[in-house]
């Protein structure tokens, strides 16, 4: 991934963040079970990220504060979409890929288990792009390996490296990638 965006701003987007990129910028996260949805405007060069946590901000709307809006999937994308909106891009025209969604070490074996987020952050993505009749152009969700992640939001370019456990501890290096 050496020299991937070179002069270009850097972002590293941390959990329950997203971010909007109006100028061409570089962001960069790192996924387990958590989820991150790409969503790019070509014609106009813009693109958003987000690093959603959980799927459901239900939970927490019932607590008496308002949910962090992109710690959660559903409310990740209501965010990004509308904001898509507000920027006058016609959904017609949003390309979107989605990424992460691993099982984890801690429930493998049993994919099936209520308790494998990954599984619920995929579930829950597809489940409300479905409902606003929109599709994934480009995903790699699911399995037990976290994924190093880098999107090009005016060109909706995303790279991913599938992270081994050894490679949690030496992230930093420059590691060959597989763009999608």
């Amino acid at each position: 991934m050496k020299g991937l965006g070179q002069g270009l701003p850097k972002v590293f987007l941390q959990t329950g963040d997203c971010f909007f990129g109006v100028q061409p910028t570089l962001v960069t996260t790192v996924l387990g079970s958590c989820l991150a949805v790409t969503i790019h405007a070509p014609a106009v060069g813009m693109g958003c990220i987000c690093h959603a946590f959980l799927p459901d901000s239900s939970d927490a709307k019932r607590g008496s504060h308002d949910p962090q809006i992109c710690r959660y999937v559903d409310t990740a994308l209501q965010n990004m979409l509308e904001t898509m909106d507000k920027m006058g891009v016609p959904r017609r025209d949003l390309v979107i890929k989605m990424f992460g969604g691993a099982s984890g070490i801690a429930v493998k074996g049993v994919e099936s288990s209520s308790y494998n987020i990954g599984r619920r952050n995929v579930e829950m993505a597809r489940k409300l792009l479905r409902f606003a009749r929109l599709d994934v152009r480009v995903d790699d969700v699911g399995g037990s390996q976290g994924r190093k992640l880098m999107f090009h939001t005016q060109t909706g370019e995303v790279w991913v490296k599938k992270l081994r456990q050894m490679d949690y501890d030496a992230l930093g290096r420059d590691t060959p990638g597989i763009k999608l």
